[in-house]
């Protein structure tokens, strides 16, 4: 009976407890869910790359949408989606070719990268060595993207520079559309006149030292091709480059031509044209029309044709490129023009528009490069 009675006591004990640590947690869960507290606010999601400032409704309107290369919105915003990567001068390790950085108009920014060759073995101690031709190359990207520091033209440079035994000159033009056409051009003609200045008897030491001006060659792939062209006919036209130099040779890599009316095997699709039509119209701000020598060197009379100041060119052209049959007409047209030079073509069948800076290792890009420093070297 003793025992019994302790059992009841025990379990009466136990039973407040239990009770006792139930009122406990009762209370604790009153004061989470019913005593008012400071909650911190998550914080709101990072803005994308590129979005612009959202208390301007303008910033996120697009204005003109030139996929894949930048897209630039009502508030004047641009946003570039490519081309946009910058690499260092110096040493090639790949190709032992020399780069530098120059500034030819601190006004404007207008600048270049300029690439030396390595000398020959076994005369590095001998002296400056032979003069090389020199190269003023003007880079593509539709006028829009892309740097002559971008690491896809440095690349490129290092190895025609190293091919071809040349001093390059890459020039850093202003691009559209924060500067539209014909800004492009005339940095172009400022920079041109700056080499030949400078291989005469200028301060640049590579110029005036390793720099042969009886050799000036003019280039550019797409856009960069467009403006060479300008640059031989500005010479024409124009009274010549300063110090008298003359342009030896013209080379056109793709080049970047249209126009209202198709040629032979270009595209009919009016979409299309339409595109192409629209995309020059945002270059140059509506200055010009799709008729305008500038965009289509065919729209010249045979009279201007014969006003192109060098002695040889040589247009490239890719075989899918939709630029390609307006090239082929360019080299048709100069040689029926009766201007008196030589003229070259070059035409890499199943390839896209500049292929070859894409993938320089390739077989059609080595045998593209090959004509291209067979073109420079060439006396």
């Amino acid at each position: 009976m003793v025992a019994k009675t302790r059992t009841r006591r025990q379990l009466a004990k136990l039973a407040l407890l239990l009770l006792a640590l139930l009122l406990l947690l009762a209370a604790i869960l009153l004061c989470v869910f019913l005593i008012p507290r400071h909650h911190r606010r998550p914080l709101p999601p990072a803005s994308p790359p590129g979005a612009g400032n959202a208390s301007n409704p303008d910033d996120s309107i697009v204005a003109f949408d030139f996929s894949p290369y930048l897209i630039m919105y009502k508030s004047g915003r641009v946003h570039r989606l490519d081309g946009t990567a910058r690499c260092s001068a110096g040493v090639d390790e790949a190709t032992g070719v020399t780069s530098k950085d120059v500034v030819i108009d601190s006004g404007t920014r207008l600048a270049a990268r300029m690439y030396l060759p390595p000398a020959p073995r076994g005369t590095q101690s001998k002296g400056l060595g032979r003069r090389h031709p020199v190269l003023v190359f003007y880079h593509g990207g539709a006028f829009v993207i892309e740097s002559a520091f971008t690491p896809l033209y440095h690349a490129y440079l290092n190895g025609v520079a190293a091919k071809a035994r040349v001093v390059a000159v890459s020039v850093e033009y202003r691009l559209a559309p924060e500067h539209r056409l014909p800004t492009a051009y005339d940095d172009s003609w400022q920079a041109l006149n700056w080499v030949a200045r400078n291989a005469g008897s200028g301060p640049e030491p590579w110029l005036r030292d390793r720099g042969n001006l009886s050799r000036l060659f003019v280039a550019g792939d797409s856009a960069g091709a467009n403006i060479a062209h300008d640059m031989a006919m500005r010479a024409g036209t124009g009274g010549g480059l300063d110090g008298g130099a003359a342009i030896a040779g013209l080379l056109l890599l793709d080049p970047y031509f249209w126009g209202k009316k198709p040629v032979a095997g270009e595209t009919t699709d009016p979409a299309r044209r339409r595109q192409y039509e629209a995309t020059w119209s945002f270059i140059c701000g509506g200055r010009y029309g799709i008729d305008d020598p500038l965009v289509d060197p065919l729209s010249m009379p045979a009279s201007e044709w014969r006003k192109l100041a060098c002695s040889r060119v040589a247009v490239t052209s890719s075989g899918l490129d939709d630029f390609r049959p307006r090239g082929l007409a360019y080299v048709a047209a100069l040689r029926d023009s009766g201007w008196d030079g030589e003229t070259e073509q070059y035409e890499t069948p199943g390839e896209r528009h500049v292929y070859f800076l894409d993938r320089p290792k390739d077989p059609n890009s080595v045998k593209e490069l090959a004509f291209v420093t067979g073109f420079l070297s060439r006396e």
